[in-house]
């Protein structure tokens, strides 16, 4: 293949690509005009929505980089926010230097800032990206910027997106501020076929490429819309991938063929709205690069992936749990998670209905690969659970409450041994 083939591939369908290869289709323009009446209206929230593929960054920066030069606009990428990054980025863009300031006065500062906006009928913009990906309590940050008002108007302007799941989030409890503000939700769709043609030979076009068809023949650009189904990210992936195996232009329909896997699926990244902060364990206890995973599911959905990080883990119906689940049959704290380097604990925290794993009632008990632990309506399957010693595995054929005492004589003999350890290093020393 020759090197040129490759540099085109890159500049024009690369994730890289730059703004003057951005190509605007149908869709794209709607939930333009719609974002722009949502920031018109005195309830100037509303939602955009579609899958990852769908072009909706896209829609949100060019909405961004439109807007008059004196209007104060934040825009943040939710995906694993926590609320002081949230709210230290959209200060900073609103021109503050936030410093070491708590979360309480982040607010505060923030509050200051829109209500004196309003007063001059300038209020700021807020645009939050892949809203269904935030920590909770990050959410519950938003919600609450929501809220504020200077003389009987909303102070903040938000526009969010998110997946499918978008509006079911923002109608839940917890957002339920943001909800009443909310004018509606626009839904992202795909390009039509003629659509693709001209987006794909658009985007060879402002690389240089005199005609497009010299590089993907009608044929081709079929073959594209197909697999990837209108959506543009996905376009843009197997316009590249095909370029790559390309062994010279114009491209051929076999070179567009290849094994479809998991990373090709249409959609957005699996929601984080059940995901909380997870600090890092202790590097004393840290035997791997990576944690142990909680892959929940309902009714046979996947609703979250978690990973568990810290020494003790809550899970339960609370706001407070660090994992928290909304589930009428699932206590407020329900069970903890202890992670030591070779093994991760299951507690259950006398709940009232019980929790179950690989269909056993457990009071406690060491996890394993592929075991499924069962709480209220919700199922969560564990992975990487770290390799267990054979002390560890001598314990697992004993009853529960054996298990966990013989599990902290354990944990104690090698915390002793460590201390003799440190202690005979430091006489030596």
């Amino acid at each position: 293949m020759r090197a040129d083939q490759s540099w085109i591939g890159d500049q024009a369908f690369g994730e890289d690509a730059g703004i003057l290869v951005t190509v605007t289709y149908k869709s794209h323009q709607d939930a333009l005009l719609f974002l722009r009446s949502v920031l018109t209206n005195d309830a100037g929230a509303g939602l955009l929505q579609g899958p990852g593929s769908s072009g909706k960054t896209t829609v949100l920066k060019r909405l961004a980089d439109q807007l008059p030069s004196e209007t104060a606009v934040a825009l943040v990428d939710g995906a694993r926010i926590k609320p002081r990054e949230l709210l230290s980025r959209v200060l900073a863009q609103y021109g503050y230097e936030t410093g070491l300031q708590s979360n309480e006065e982040l607010v505060q500062m923030l509050s200051v800032f829109a209500v004196q906006q309003t007063r001059t009928w300038q209020p700021p913009i807020l645009i939050v990206d892949n809203v269904d990906r935030m920590y909770p309590s990050a959410l519950r940050i938003l919600n609450t910027l929501s809220e504020l008002k200077a003389q009987e108007h909303f102070a903040i302007r938000i526009l969010v997106s998110g997946g499918d799941g978008l509006s079911a989030l923002i109608e839940s409890p917890g957002m339920a501020s943001l909800a009443d503000r909310s004018v509606g939700s626009f839904v992202m769709s795909p390009l039509s076929l003629r659509e693709a043609l001209i987006y794909l030979h658009a985007r060879l076009g402002a690389c240089g490429v005199n005609n497009a068809d010299t590089v993907f023949p009608v044929d081709v650009c079929d073959r594209l819309y197909q697999q990837s189904g209108g959506w543009p990210g996905l376009m843009n992936q197997f316009a590249r991938e095909a370029i790559g195996r390309a062994a010279q232009f114009p491209l051929r329909l076999s070179d567009t063929e290849a094994k479809q896997d998991a990373e090709h699926e249409q959609g957005d990244a699996m929601p984080d709205t059940l995901l909380e902060e997870v600090p890092e364990v202790d590097a004393q206890e840290e035997s791997s690069s990576s944690p142990p995973q909680l892959i929940i599911t309902r009714d046979g959905k996947v609703v979250a992936e978690c990973d568990l990080n810290e020494r003790k883990t809550l899970l339960g119906r609370s706001d407070f749990a660090d994992i928290s689940i909304e589930d009428d049959f699932i206590s407020k704290m329900h069970i903890a998670f202890l992670l030591y380097s070779d093994a991760l604990v299951l507690l259950d925290l006398n709940s009232a209905n019980g929790t179950t794993v690989n269909s056993i009632r457990v009071g406690s008990t060491i996890l394993k690969d592929d075991d499924i632990v069962s709480l209220g309506n919700h199922r969560l399957k564990v992975a990487n659970a770290p390799p267990i010693g054979s002390e560890i595995a001598e314990i697992l054929k004993t009853h529960d409450t054996v298990k966990m005492k013989n599990l902290i004589d354990v944990r104690r003999e090698k915390a002793r041994k460590r201390a003799k350890a440190a202690s005979s290093s430091k006489q030596r020393g």
